[in-house]
């Protein structure tokens, strides 16, 4: 990719696309890995990414893929790591590690990421990025009622996956 074509595709968007890759990593050094993560697999796939109807539809949605990467790669290794320092999964140790794990924006989080890929991009680009269903649809390669079906799928997931948070749930998956 040259400088010609980054100013052309990708500048323009630039601000747009760390917003989602921090909108799913949440933090700032797993937001920049994430959004290199975005711009090697852009680069790489440069050619396709032009020829797609909504490139800029297209580029979003390979940054929040690659945010839940991120998120789900340094999950794995924490998860790693705990066993490793403690002898025991997580979920068996004290109230302080449950209540850590409780909080709102990391379940919230995790549970888009337990999400399929298209009911967690149809969630982050309707529902956090307010992306339309057309644009959606162009992402996702289906039809906006299937998007519509992705999404309704999904919010009915995450509210089964949030319900111990029920507040959260109010606040993060409204009805349409």
């Amino acid at each position: 990719m040259s400088q010609s074509e980054y100013e052309r595709l990708i500048a323009p968007i630039e601000e747009k696309m760390m917003r989602a890759v921090w909108q799913v990593t949440q933090d700032r050094h797993d937001a920049e890995e994430a959004f290199q993560e975005a711009l090697g697999v852009i680069w790489r796939r440069f050619e396709h990414v032009c020829k797609h109807p909504n490139p800029h539809a297209l580029i979003l949605r390979i940054c929040i893929n690659a945010g839940y990467d991120t998120v789900r790669r340094n999950a794995r290794r924490r998860t790693k790591e705990a066993k490793a320092q403690y002898g025991e999964p997580l979920h068996t140790r004290g109230a302080d590690v449950l209540l850590e794990l409780a909080e709102k924006r990391s379940a919230i989080t995790k549970a888009i990421g337990q999400l399929s890929r298209n009911q967690a991009a149809a969630v982050v680009m309707r529902l956090i990025q307010g992306e339309d269903f057309e644009a959606i649809a162009q992402v996702l390669g289906c039809k906006c009622s299937t998007v519509r079906k992705h999404l309704e799928r999904g919010r009915a997931r995450l509210r089964e996956l949030l319900r111990p948070w029920s507040s959260a749930t109010d606040e993060v998956i409204p009805n349409e």
